[in-house]
């Protein structure tokens, strides 16, 4: 085709000067086609200066327009006088791209032929823009393209695929630790895993995060130390909720072992280091109540990486879950009824996971688990936005007047109280009223100074941040500190006499705990004062939680009952049925009282009461040994392997041996 085209070329050069050489003449030259103006017909055998036996486009003779002779070696298709781009013959055939802004060379807004997109081939999608040539119909075989829909930025399809299975699991290890079973050496197994929980999934966040900026695995680790005392805190409240029986104990090491791994988190993804309290009271509560917020964050997660990756997720995990949650119920009914055939069989399986199989707890400990993978997701959500505390108020914004006069009136009082103390409680220069002794001035009234100096704490804390800094303010705030702790040493005096005369409670020896700690906080409180970037809501959480964990540690139950029963020792009558209440944390000490005054299990508790209790009444009617035998009931049903806690171990087998 190369060749017929170069000879086509010549002979219309050839044309073309013959034609400029008689323009003057009137005449077309011979074997030309219609050069010379219209109405010529072409030469015999040539259409329209196309080739052999091609036809001209409707209504154009010789394919240029009249009068108007093709360029040399070119045949027509481009428009008056336009040759084509170089390479392209008549811009027609297939597989030739059209000029730009035109589909398929035959103008704008013409569709493409059959089979082709846009003039470009088959299947090439259309150019930005434009769908089929400007036509608005896609092709046959082609889909429209779904528009992209906005998205909370909030939802991540990769932090499913990051942290769902993870917590997940996370959730069902600690329901089946944890539920109904807050005291037991389980606690200690479930710190380790929290503990490699958190650090786990920080480190892989972390390097999936700061992969582009060279972040490596030791950074990593190394940024994770400053969350070190945290982890001790909670591996060392997780072994001493493990050693008592005491309920408040229980209670405050669980939530203590909570709020310490919320809060290291939290110090990891956000600083901390300037926080005040109110920042980061403000901050605290963000993160507990975001998390829960976030709670509808898995479903959307889940959601966005189905619609990601276009296809459900090749894993066999749910079937798994899907069989355990049809095994359940049928786990329950099964035992239940072997258990019932083999009396040796129930024991086993009492000794092991206490009374969880034979109810229905294995329901709720199925909604236990979605509470902590709800909870726990919702968290990760929050915490990994780091904007806690971002919307809290500036600190240090309103008139000093205005907290200079409330707490130079109440320094005021508070002064003429310190006065008080110094001369009638702590050097008793001076004489009382005649209608009391002094004993009966010192012993009341600790209560009520404990509860002003908590008091006075949130003062100095609250004014110190929300007022504008000044000298008078700040000297007003330390007179008031100093006095707060004249009033901790009258209400510590106060107390000790209070004990030496009535023994201790569960009341007298956490107001103890509770003054110590005010103390300690009350100095990092008067420190913030002149060093004004102490991190202050950091100090007081690590020393509120280091000193509850020393506090469970001591076993205060334990303390009580030894502490009332020596008092007996030196003649004093102890309360029997309080050091009773206490439970498995007083019942060595109380064993070892009873077999000192020869009580034995077959008497009855009214007879014990009234010999050797200061508390007279005693309304129920049972034995010593029922009594005994309840505690030992109801440590046997926690089991001695899922439940099993020292305190509770060292009471039965004291009860053992003192009823054989």
């Amino acid at each position: 085709m190369g060749e017929e085209l170069n000879k086509d070329g010549e002979h219309s050069s050839e044309a073309i000067a013959d034609n400029m050489g008689n323009a003057n003449t009137g005449s077309a030259s011979p074997g030309y086609t219609n050069g010379m103006g219209p109405g010529t017909p072409p030469p015999l055998g040539y259409t329209n200066g196309m080739g052999p036996c091609t036809p001209p486009p409707p209504g154009y003779t010789n394919g240029m327009g009249p009068g108007t002779p093709p360029p040399p070696g070119y045949t027509n298709g481009m428009g008056s006088c336009t040759p084509p781009p170089p390479g392209y013959t008549n811009g027609m055939g297939p597989c030739t791209p059209p000029p730009p802004g035109y589909t398929n060379g035959m103008g704008p807004c013409t569709p493409p032929p059959p089979g082709y997109t846009n003039g470009m081939g088959p299947c090439t999608p259309p150019p930005p823009g434009y769908m089929n040539g400007g036509m608005g119909v896609p092709p046959q075989g082609y889909r429209a393209t779904r528009p992209p829909q906005r998205r909370n930025p909030a939802i991540s399809a990769e932090r499913f695929k990051m942290f769902g299975i993870p917590v997940l699991i996370y959730a069902i290890v600690s329901a089946a630790c944890l539920y109904n079973n807050w005291s037991s050496i389980l606690s200690a197994v479930m710190a380790v895993v929290s503990i490699a929980f958190i650090s786990v999934n920080i480190s892989r966040g972390e390097k999936r995060r700061s992969a582009d900026s060279g972040s490596d695995t030791g950074s990593v680790s190394k940024s994770q130390m400053k969350l070190v005392p945290y982890f001790i805190i909670i591996m060392l409240l997780s072994i001493a909720v493990s050693l008592t029986d005491e309920s408040c104990m229980i209670f405050g090491c669980n939530v203590g072992i909570i709020l310490t791994e919320m809060y290291a988190v939290m110090s990891y993804y956000n600083d901390t280091e300037n926080h005040g309290i109110i920042k980061g009271i403000i901050s605290f509560l963000e993160m507990f109540f975001g998390a829960i917020g976030y709670i509808n964050m898995p479903f959307a997660d889940r959601r966005a990486e189905r619609e990601e990756t276009g296809r459900k997720r090749n894993s066999k995990l749910m079937y798994v879950l899907l069989g355990c949650a049809i095994a359940l119920p049928l786990l329950v009914i099964i035992l239940n009824l072997l258990s019932s055939a083999d009396p040796v069989f129930a024991k086993v399986i009492k000794d092991i996971f206490g009374k969880l199989f034979y109810s229905w707890d294995v329901v709720k400990i199925v909604i236990f688990a979605a509470v902590i993978f709800f909870f726990v997701y919702g968290f990760i959500v929050k915490t990994g936005r780091r904007d806690l505390g971002a919307n809290a108020p500036k600190e240090g914004s309103y008139e000093p007047v205005i907290g200079i006069t409330i707490t130079v009136v109440l320094t005021a009082f508070y002064l003429i109280f310190a006065v008080v103390q110094i001369v009638y409680l702590f050097m008793n220069s001076a004489g009382l009223p005649d209608d009391m002794t002094y004993a009966e001035y010192a012993r009341r009234g600790f209560f009520q100074l404990l509860f002003v100096a908590v008091v006075n704490v949130c003062i100095v804390l609250i004014f110190d941040a929300i007022f504008r800094k000044s000298v008078v303010l700040k000297t007003v705030l330390v007179v008031m500190c100093i006095c707060t702790y004249i009033m901790i040493a009258s209400s510590a005096v106060r107390l000790s006499m209070y004990i030496k005369e009535y023994a201790l409670t569960y009341l007298r020896i956490n107001t103890i705990w509770a003054l110590i700690v005010t103390s300690i906080v009350m100095l990092g409180v008067i420190i913030s004062l002149f060093w004004r970037n102490m991190p202050l809501f950091r100090y007081i959480f690590l020393t509120v939680m280091v000193m509850f964990t020393l506090y469970a540690f001591v076993r205060p139950g334990a303390v009580i009952s030894k502490y009332n029963i020596s008092q007996a020792h030196n003649g004093k009558k102890v309360d029997i049925e309080y050091v009773m209440d206490i439970g498995s944390d007083g019942v060595p000490y109380l064993i070892d009282y009873f077999r000192t005054k020869d009580i034995t299990p077959e008497m009855t508790m009214e007879e014990t009461v009234s010999k050797y209790s200061e508390d007279k009444y005693y309304w129920r009617d049972d034995t010593v040994e029922d009594r005994f035998e309840k505690i030992l009931e109801e440590n046997d049903d926690k089991g001695y392997i899922r439940g099993f806690n020292v305190s509770r171990y060292r009471a039965s087998k004291a009860i053992e041996n003192y009823i054989k």
